[in-house]
């Protein structure tokens, strides 16, 4: 679930990467209200970090002559052998200046392959209250000079905004009490960003606006049973029972989202601000599950 979500009284970075590995020479960034008329245009920041590989690359941790600029999460492009490989950096360390990827490559680069940036980086401006709501588009029209491209991604402007309720730390608690094993931190932040998708597709379900919640620490208990859920569909759970596993877990997070749907006090239905009248109260809430 790919939204950008703006808080009205603060000004947000937002990026973008292009997932062919297209290097921006040029690019725009703008801001469509609902109606499609333009909010703010900001200034673009593009990308300019290039350097090269050395004979000590693997195919998972690349040796730079300089990692200055790159940072964790970072998606790069690699030019081996005449061809482009887009790998994301899951560590940089900077005195032996390596780069720990997310993902092996298919190929050990060579001496001398160029390395280079792909992020574009913006900053929205803040755009006030009366802007609060949904039916934002953030475009990206940008080019290498030759191949053009243009991306839009779906934006909300929140009073509150959404914080994802659990952390890749979460999940090792909960894999090491099960008996998991250990797990790679991408591999973790990877359960737990899948958890949050869950249950923010599983509130808009509902109707709902996620980023109207007072708290997305009210979501806590229902991301630590999201997380089994998700080990389990991965066949990691008590007992070995996986299938059994998956059915009762899936019913565990349903009734957890379910208390918290119709908790009393925690919905700002009309984005004012404040919890009042009917929003006090708790609504009706239906899951279909079958045993």
């Amino acid at each position: 679930m790919v939204e950008v979500e703006l808080q009205y009284d603060a000004s947000k970075s937002v990026s973008h990467w292009d997932a062919d590995g297209i290097v921006a020479t040029s690019a725009t960034a703008t801001l469509y209200a609902p109606n499609g008329s333009t909010v703010e245009a900001p200034t673009v920041t593009l990308p300019t970090l290039s350097t090269t590989a050395t004979a000590a690359s693997t195919t998972t941790i690349l040796t730079l002559v300089s990692v200055t600029g790159i940072v964790r999460g970072d998606h790069l492009r690699i030019t081996t052998a005449g061809i482009d490989y887009v790998v994301e950096a899951l560590n940089v360390n900077g005195t032996a200046k390596t780069v720990t990827l997310t993902a092996a490559l298919p190929v050990t680069p060579s001496n001398g392959d160029v390395v280079k940036s792909l992020k574009m980086t913006a900053t929205v401006a803040a755009v006030g209250s009366a802007a609060i709501g949904d039916g934002y588009r953030l475009a990206w029209v940008y080019t290498d000079g030759t191949n053009p491209r243009q991306v839009g991604y779906a934006v909300s402007v929140v009073r509150w905004p959404w914080v994802q309720p659990c952390s890749a730390a979460d999940v090792r608690e909960i894999v090491a009490e099960i008996g998991g094993g250990n797990r790679a931190e991408t591999w973790c932040a990877d359960v737990a960003l899948r958890v949050d998708d869950m249950i923010r597709g599983k509130v808009m379900q509902t109707g709902r606006r996620p980023s109207l919640y007072l708290s997305s620490a009210l979501f806590s208990n229902v991301a630590r049973s999201g997380i089994r859920y998700e080990l389990a569909k991965r066949g990691i759970c008590l007992g070995g029972q996986v299938y059994e596993a998956q059915r009762e877990l899936r019913f565990a997070f349903d009734d957890e989202l379910a208390t918290v749907i119709t908790g009393l006090q925690t919905y700002d239905s009309d984005a004012d601000g404040a919890i009042a009248g009917a929003e006090s109260k708790p609504i009706l809430f239906t899951i279909q599950a079958s045993r």
